[in-house]
């Protein structure tokens, strides 16, 4: 075999390319590939960044819930949108097995982000409803979560990572103008919540009326006459 100063250097590295390595189990030689070494480091959080903590989504809950993961309560999930999850279950311990508790109950009331490690373009933004130790699995924490923003969906044994979130997060805001009088004002404000609604008539004084909201998107404004202005939400 020549020197290894007689190689090229290959500055063009790939996920595929090869090192030659030691295997710990055996002693034997063996290939190594950067994007094994980036999967290793995914899997068990080797590498610390401040304000993350990687899981391993686990959808198959038939021998029990590991360690290092985040699934749903009653398992299941591969494939579910980011924006349709609420709760979600996340261990006590981080993918490499290292005790994260304390800084998870920290993230109680606060703006997240879940992304998937390896594609970032999945990904929830959210704010922390709650954060509850499971009565019947005390390694596990329930937390309710409210969207904020999201793109994609889990997908089963995908590691994802949980980090604060300093993006904008200020309360959302949207105002209707009513330019034609109506006795009833449909709203598509689409806050994802349900709004506070205060509504100032074209005479300038501030109009009283019954406020339906149909859903976090939509709401109805019924005066008991005709009326114009404008509704504020927040």
């Amino acid at each position: 075999m020549a020197r290894i100063s007689t190689y090229a250097i290959d500055n063009n590295v790939t996920s595929q390319d090869k090192w030659i390595g030691t295997d710990s189990n055996g002693s034997i030689t063996k290939n190594f590939t950067p994007q094994g070494v980036a999967d290793w480091i995914n899997s068990v959080n080797a590498v610390g960044i401040a304000g993350q903590i990687n899981f391993r989504f686990q959808s198959d809950l038939t021998s029990g819930r590991s360690n290092g993961t985040i699934s749903f309560d009653a398992g299941g999930g591969d494939g579910t949108d980011f924006s349709a999850i609420t709760t979600i279950k996340a261990s006590k311990y981080n993918s490499g097995d290292v005790l994260i508790i304390d800084f998870l109950t920290v993230l109680n009331n606060k703006y997240i982000l879940l992304c998937q490690v390896d594609d970032i373009n999945k990904f929830g933004i959210y704010r922390t409803a709650s954060i509850v130790q499971d009565v019947d699995e005390p390694n596990f924490y329930d937390i309710g979560l409210e969207l904020i923003a999201s793109n994609g969906a889990l997908a089963q044994d995908e590691y994802y990572s949980v980090m604060t979130w300093a993006g904008e997060t200020a309360d959302k805001h949207y105002s209707h103008s009513q330019s034609s009088a109506n006795a009833t004002w449909s709203i598509a404000h689409n806050l994802n919540k349900f709004p506070s609604v205060t509504i100032v008539l074209s005479t300038g004084k501030q109009g009283y009326a019954d406020v339906n909201h149909i859903d976090k998107n939509n709401l109805t404004i019924t005066f008991a006459g005709a009326e114009s202005g404008k509704a504020y939400m927040n």
